[in-house]
């Protein structure tokens, strides 16, 4: 498959579509740091360890985790390295925008404060 296939960007758009998630783009941050069980990850995220379950499984299904058994306990680390690199690029280009749109605004929002104070 070259990357472009069609095929390869429906794929790439699915796998895009399981990680446009808030939370699923908490645990990719969090096991950028290293493999973590299911209770880690839902203490980390603040949330019930079933939602925390239901979006592995999401992300598992995709192939963005994996797992492995560590005695009693599931383990679970990202399949590849990349994806936490493709997402730390990704939040880079966020906040470079978002202080792009603040430097642009920042007239804007001088004019508003100054009319406000009359």
């Amino acid at each position: 498959m070259k990357p472009s296939d069609a095929s390869f960007y429906e794929v790439k758009a699915r796998m895009i579509a399981v990680m446009a998630n808030p939370k699923r783009l908490q645990i990719i941050d969090l096991l950028s740091n290293g493999d973590k069980t299911v209770s880690e990850l839902a203490d980390a995220l603040d949330v019930p360890q079933a939602a925390t379950s239901q979006h592995l499984a999401v992300m598992r299904k995709a192939g963005v985790v994996e797992t492995s058994r560590d005695g009693n306990f599931i383990r679970y680390r990202l399949a590849d390295a990349k994806i936490a690199s493709a997402c730390g690029v990704m939040s880079q280009a966020v906040l470079d925008l978002l202080v792009k749109q603040q430097k642009k605004l920042q007239p804007v929002l001088a004019l508003a404060q100054r009319t406000a104070q009359r």
